[in-house]
């Protein structure tokens, strides 16, 4: 009963970290990224590559953190 207890406080905990994550900033010269299910994109499993725009900078200018249908969270070029 108490790792129970243990795994739901947990398990909110990170519910409450994944909330008070910032929003992706809209960088106005690319606009924002394409509806997530028209990359036609197959994925085996779900993965988030990336969190937010930040982290896609070293693939160049114009790729940002978008939700990919099926996929998760990729680096994709708009």
């Amino acid at each position: 009963m108490r790792r129970l207890l243990i795994l739901i406080l947990v398990a909110f905990i990170l519910g409450m970290a994944e909330v008070g994550r910032p929003a992706n900033i809209i960088d106005p010269q690319y606009g924002p990224c394409p509806h997530p299910d028209s990359y036609g994109i197959r994925c085996i499993w779900y993965h988030d590559q990336c969190q937010c725009d930040s982290e896609c900078s070293d693939n160049g200018p114009g790729y940002r953190c978008c939700l990919v249908a099926g996929c998760g969270k990729s680096c994709m070029k708009v």
